[in-house]
This record gives C-alpha cells, structure tokens and sequence, in this order.
C-alpha cells in the first residue's frame, strides 16, 4: 500500500507557468506566419509626382482620362492620339473589340514605342503590331499606363489604369 501512495505523489506534470509560455509562443508564431502570408496580398502604394504635385497614381488617371484626343489616318492602317494634357503617358494598351464576333483582345504597346508626353503624339502603325486594319475593329480603347514611385522602396514602378479610364479611338 506504501508503494502505491509514493507512485501517485511521485506524478510530475507541465507547471503552470511553462505551458502559459509555450502557449504564448505558439500564438506569437502563428500571428507572424499569418502576417508574412497577408503581405503577398497586400499592394504597395504608387504615388506619381507632376509639377510639384505628389498624389496616388490612380488619380491622375482620371486625370489623363479627357484629355487623349484620338486621330485616325484615312488610309485605316494607322491610327494613335496626342496626349494634351500635361500628364506623361509611361506606355499604353490596345483593348481591340473585332466586329462581329466581339471577341475583345488586349495588346500592350511598349514604353519605347508608347511613351508620350504632354503636347506630342504617338501614331500606331497596325502592321508592326499584328493589329488587323482600323476598319476592321468595332471599338478600340487606348489605356493609359503611367510610371509611379513606390511609397516605400522608392522604386519606379508602371502602372496600368482601370478600362473605365481609357478614350475610345
């Protein structure tokens, strides 16, 4: 009988304290882990700087919004716009709608080619980007995409506008 009371006192177990800490590191961890995996969804901030002006990207979009007029050469092979306003156009994108089947087609016309600054203009020869002949798209949507600056890095980054922003040719 001596034998069997020495074996119940002689139970050990996790003390008070040392599993309120495990626990405490568990949830520390976990906090951490969730907070390395958000970040991935989490989008920097662009901001743009004109005449001395910082503001959000997505502002001056609306911004450049009115102020692309659009031309159209007779011929139907070429066609572009001239940025009037005073916002610099880093590049843009075609959002090409075929008559038809309506089949809408997204072709991205690079910086070398589609930088555009205020007060000149940028003609788009169809040939030269497999685009079929201005008569033969229902609508075409220039969309602008303007180089910002990373709120944190510092870095230049382009940033697409919204369609709801583009100036149908």
């Amino acid at each position: 009988m001596r034998i069997k009371m020495i074996m119940k006192n002689n139970k050990k177990g996790v003390s008070p304290v040392v599993s309120t800490v495990l626990l405490i590191m568990i949830v520390i961890i976990l906090a951490i882990i969730i907070l390395i995996w958000s970040q991935g969804f989490i989008k920097e901030a662009i901001t743009k700087q004109v005449a001395s002006e910082t503001k959000s990207i997505d502002q001056y979009c609306s911004d450049v919004q009115n102020e692309i007029q659009p031309n159209v050469n007779p011929d139907g092979l070429s066609f572009g716009f001239t940025n009037s306003g005073s916002i610099p156009i880093y590049a843009f994108n075609l959002k090409l709608t075929e008559k038809g089947s309506g089949k809408s087609v997204t072709k991205e016309i690079p910086p070398n080619v589609g930088a555009v600054n205020p007060g000149y203009n940028v003609i788009i020869n169809t040939g030269e980007y497999e685009l079929l002949s201005y008569d033969d798209y229902e609508k075409i949507i220039i969309i602008p995409v303007l180089l910002g600056t990373k709120a944190k890095s510092g870095g230049t980054e382009p940033y697409t506008c919204s369609d709801r922003y583009g100036v149908k040719v």
